[in-house]
């Protein structure tokens, strides 16, 4: 049976982490319920950033309090006319921009 060692799946995340999150942020998707997309997060990162550090930093510690920002839109888009069963359709859901770093650096971190 082989082992893996998975300490770094359990530190605090790096600034380049969260960096690299940034830098692969869509610029063209839609905006999720906060109304931010990726472009509005890379012409304004030096305004975010303190706080997507620190809600990072809070998420680690478990202090953040992740229920005001936790939550998504979820639709339907047909992916053909006069779509009639469930196959036809594709599943949109639209996360808060905030909640994207933070998903995107334990599937990053996954992924390894």
């Amino acid at each position: 049976m082989q082992q893996y060692n998975l300490e770094e799946l359990v530190t605090p995340f790096t600034g380049q982490e969260i960096n690299a999150v940034l830098k692969d942020l869509p610029t063209d998707k839609a905006p999720g319920p906060d109304g931010f997309n990726g472009y509005f997060f890379k012409k304004c990162w030096n305004m975010f950033r303190p706080n997507i550090y620190r809600l990072c930093t809070e998420f680690y510690e478990h202090i953040a309090d992740l229920k005001s920002i936790n939550y998504s839109y979820i639709t339907l888009v047909p992916k053909k006319s006069n779509p009639e069963k469930v196959s036809d359709f594709r599943l949109i859901s639209l996360l808060n921009s905030s909640m994207k770093f933070l998903t995107k650096i334990l599937a990053n971190r996954l992924r390894q």
